[in-house]
């Protein structure tokens, strides 16, 4: 798969700048987190597509002075190391926190990556126990098995690998033909590469309202309606 230079160009400003934000139609005092977990041969489109979602995501407030916009989530990017990781397709990259020195998110965004780490499953885990929402991309649905978080409980993935999964994590109820699941109050599963714009959308919708994803699917030109499947 080709890495477009649109998404490398918003990679590296992902590692480097701290992306400000706030959040829903009652805004909260404070942003919702967002952590991208990336570690070597992480997917380029199960990062730099829902990170577009979140970014774009913007409160529109009409004051007498106009139209003022604010951001709705921070980003930033963690793993399990300090030190720099190769996405697929060969660019490198230095996470802005390790596991341990991140701040805690309000919600997680793992895809395909080679990390499987007891040190990450066990983050994993700690989000989970604390409320976080947490959403995999593709086959970053592994760790989540993995880590025991979907067991017993429908999920998702690339369909190129479902099949390899009911067999390794038997646990696990994963669900074909379907561009997301949610498998519990506060862990989603994407299908492959391009769902997880969707999900990242729906998760939108759930905290921001459905007002904001539609106004963040039409900044980006995003056509699909998949981010409006029920749960």
């Amino acid at each position: 798969m080709k890495t477009s230079h649109w998404f490398v160009s918003t990679l590296l400003l992902a590692t480097t700048i701290a992306q400000a934000a706030d959040t829903p139609t009652a805004a909260p005092a404070h942003e919702l987190r967002v952590a991208f977990v990336i570690s070597d041969n992480f997917n380029v489109i199960d990062f730099a597509g829902p990170w577009e979602v979140f970014q774009d995501a913007m409160l529109h407030t009409k004051t007498a002075s106009g139209m003022q916009m604010r951001s709705l989530y921070e980003l930033y990017t963690v793993s399990t190391a300090a030190g720099t990781v190769k996405m697929a397709g060969a660019a490198a990259v230095k996470p802005e926190f390790t596991l341990k020195a991140a701040p805690q998110p309000d919600i997680v965004v793992i895809g395909a990556q080679t990390d499987n780490s007891p040190e990450l499953l066990d983050w994993l885990r700690a989000q989970a126990s604390r409320g976080a929402t947490i959403m995999s991309v593709c086959t970053g649905a592994k760790k989540l098995a993995l880590s025991g978080l979907i067991d017993g409980k429908p999920a998702t993935s690339h369909h190129d690998y479902i099949e390899g999964f009911q067999k390794d994590y038997p646990k696990v109820n994963w669900q074909t033909s379907k561009r997301f699941v949610r498998s519990s109050d506060n862990i989603y599963t994407a299908g492959g590469l391009t769902s997880g714009i969707d999900l990242a959308l729906h998760i939108v919708a759930k905290k921001s309202g459905n007002d904001v994803a539609k106004a963040t699917a039409e900044y980006m030109e995003y056509h699909g309606d998949g981010w409006t499947q029920a749960d």
